[in-house]
């Protein structure tokens, strides 16, 4: 640890990229320069909870100062920011658990130049990890925008796998539906549609910023590459927003089926005890006159009184019966 001179610092990781692209891990007893001489360009990953990786950033004087008030910030709202030499904001990536994705967001905060690509986080994110994994297993990079696309690449992939997953689950639910076959179905919709829900803003707050960011009249002042690669990513979250519109559609279809056949199953319950009820209400009515105990009922001496009062009552509710049949109120 006391050759840790990076970890004390609050980096994360570091990369130098020779011309060929490949990155080379620098060692980790050695402190990073955004103006590295060997390299082409520099990745350095910043754990923005270290107090000594914010004030590394707040000394670096190359950098504008509205990318470093942006890039130490809380702010968990998606930022996208340029001038002529610089581009900088903050992006959504998925927290990553000790083995695995978690389902949650935390928020990526980037700075991009022609030498260096730098990048904090407070939480381990997925698509920084998979970056360098790929880094690690060959991946080749010829610039810092060209590293920074892999990584919203990632980011999508996430999404992708997420949206094929709840597309999955609906037609699972779909066919249970068609079948009849509904218990938990509605909870299981209701889970699908938080998800999409979730995924929807997240995508739709990257297409708002890409699209700004190509529609905007300043954008001609901004390096080309950059340009190049809002465009790419840009149509890239375009086909993952539709698709997860059309989860939202489908899922919100289901919900409606689902809620229109209860709807009409408790109609159905409803009438049936409705029919009940009018069939027995003679009978209810005769049984409850014969219980008062009172003088003057009839066949209170007869030996087959009993017989003849259910008699009665089965032919009141018989009647009631035949005559809600003969004006069509019982199918």
């Amino acid at each position: 640890m006391l050759h840790d001179l990076q970890s004390r610092a609050g980096f994360v990781w570091v990369y130098r990229f020779d011309s060929d692209g490949y990155a080379h891990l620098l060692p980790r007893r050695e402190m990073p320069d955004l103006a590295l001489s060997e390299a082409e360009f520099v990745w350095i990953h910043l754990d923005l909870v270290h107090g000594r990786a914010k004030q590394w950033v707040a000394d670096c004087t190359a950098l504008p100062a509205e990318a470093q008030t942006l890039f130490l910030t809380q702010d968990d709202h998606q930022r996208l920011h340029h001038n002529r030499d610089f581009a900088w904001g903050i992006t959504f990536d998925q927290i990553r658990e000790v083995d695995s994705p978690a389902d949650e967001m935390g928020m990526l905060h980037w700075i991009i130049a022609d030498r260096f690509l730098l990048t904090g986080r407070r939480q381990a994110m997925q698509a920084t990890r998979l970056t360098r994994d790929a880094l690690e297993a060959g991946y080749r990079a010829s610039s810092p925008v060209m590293l920074f696309e892999r990584i919203i690449e990632f980011v999508i992939e996430d999404v992708a796998e997420a949206v094929m997953q709840l597309t999955e689950d609906t037609d699972s639910i779909e066919d249970h539906v068609i079948d009849e076959r509904v218990s938990d179905e509605a909870r299981r919709l209701g889970l699908i549609r938080r998800r999409t829900v979730r995924l929807h803003r997240q995508l739709n707050g990257l297409h708002q910023l890409f699209r700004r960011f190509s529609e905007n009249a300043s954008t001609r002042a901004a390096p080309e590459t950059v340009k190049s690669a809002a465009s790419r990513l840009l149509q890239r979250v375009d086909t993952m927003l539709t698709d997860v519109q059309i989860v939202q559609q489908r899922a919100r279809l289901l919900q409606d089926e689902i809620a229109s056949r209860l709807t009409a199953q408790t109609n159905s319950h409803l009438y049936v005890l409705s029919i009940l009820t009018a069939t027995l209400m003679p009978a209810t009515l005769i049984s409850g006159l014969f219980g008062v105990n009172t003088k003057g009922l009839p066949f209170l001496e007869n030996e087959w009184g009993f017989v003849y009062v259910v008699i009665l009552c089965a032919l009141a509710a018989l009647s009631v019966y035949l005559l809600l049949k003969r004006r069509d109120m019982i199918h």
